[in-house]
């Protein structure tokens, strides 16, 4: 699958399949969007051959961006892109006013598709969630990505499928929970949402369960590796796929993740040695890593000759 046809050829319904990059949000060291290195990073994945990006999602920093920054980021990214591959934009928020604006403003700028994922603050009873997709779907006539895991909240099969035929838009799920048979479980119990795996450890078990995609975090660091798994299990190749994951993948993402939020500036930390990004800075409440840590991961990505 190339990136121009990662949601088919604008002839009829797309789909977000293969390797869809959750796109990093670079600042500059005094915290603004930091736009040159926003494009050399887009052409980095690019080149290295993923399908499509998510934009605005946890890995993207979204939750420190206030909803002018998230708009205007938006407009940005997709003139960076300028349509080299499709574009799908995260708008979470606890106000569903704000996601409806947010998808309102993606659907405007031409994206393929927004991830939504249910609101992460106060009620996440089975009916707020449920009119929370519902509400945000009807504002769009994109398809809509429901976000599994996000903020730790799970979303049960049920829950989805209900969701999904009370807003047939919503057509796609991520699952970032850790639980590739979940992946079958999706498929059989909710069968019109289609999968996408979200988490590198699963992600070859997400695939062979059925998932058409994945969109995950290392993506930004290694193209290729991410690209070269699904090309693989595409052709057939699953020896091949498994070769690239656990021997460049698995062992180079181990040692980004060993505490709670810190992969993305683990992530940043490694493009900024690379070049790819200026500053590896991240906003509060995500703090530096300390000097220990820092010096590991870069360790290990000399090691893996990642740098």
């Amino acid at each position: 699958m190339s990136p121009s046809t990662a949601f088919g050829n604008g002839d009829g319904p797309t789909r977000p399949e293969g390797a869809q990059v959750l796109l990093l949000t670079p600042f500059t060291d005094d915290g603004e969007v930091d736009e040159r290195s926003l494009a050399s990073l887009v052409d980095y994945v690019i080149d290295g051959g993923i399908d499509g990006i998510v934009g605005l999602g946890t890995t993207g920093e979204f939750f420190t961006l206030s909803v002018d920054e998230q708009a205007q980021l938006m407009t940005t990214l997709a003139k960076v892109v300028a349509g080299r591959v499709p574009i799908t934009y995260g708008v979470g928020n606890s106000a569903t006013s704000v996601s409806i604006a947010l998808a309102r403003h993606a659907q405007a700028l031409g994206a393929e598709c927004v991830m939504l994922q249910p609101p992460y603050y106060f009620d996440h009873t089975a009916a707020s969630t449920e009119a929370h997709f519902t509400a945000v779907a009807a504002a769009v006539e994109l398809p809509v990505m429901a976000y599994d895991g996000g903020a730790g909240i799970e979303l049960s099969v049920e829950r989805v499928r209900r969701i999904s035929e009370q807003a047939p838009n919503v057509r796609y799920v991520k699952m970032s929970i850790v639980d590739p048979a979940k992946v079958l479980a999706m498929r059989e119990g909710a069968p019109a949402v289609e999968v996408l795996v979200g988490d590198e450890n699963m992600l070859l078990m997400g695939l062979r369960h059925g998932a058409i995609g994945s969109t995950v975090g290392w993506s930004n660091v290694d193209p290729s590796a991410i690209a070269r798994v699904h090309r693989s299990f595409e052709d057939g190749e699953l020896d091949a796929a498994r070769t690239v994951l656990l021997r460049e993948v698995v062992p180079a993402v181990s040692p980004c993740i060993t505490a709670k939020n810190g992969w993305i500036r683990s992530y940043k930390e490694i493009l900024a040695a690379k070049g790819v990004i200026a500053s590896p800075a991240t906003r509060l409440p995500l703090t530096p890593l300390d000097p220990v840590r820092r010096e590991e991961v870069l360790a290990a990505m000399q090691e893996l000759k990642l740098l």
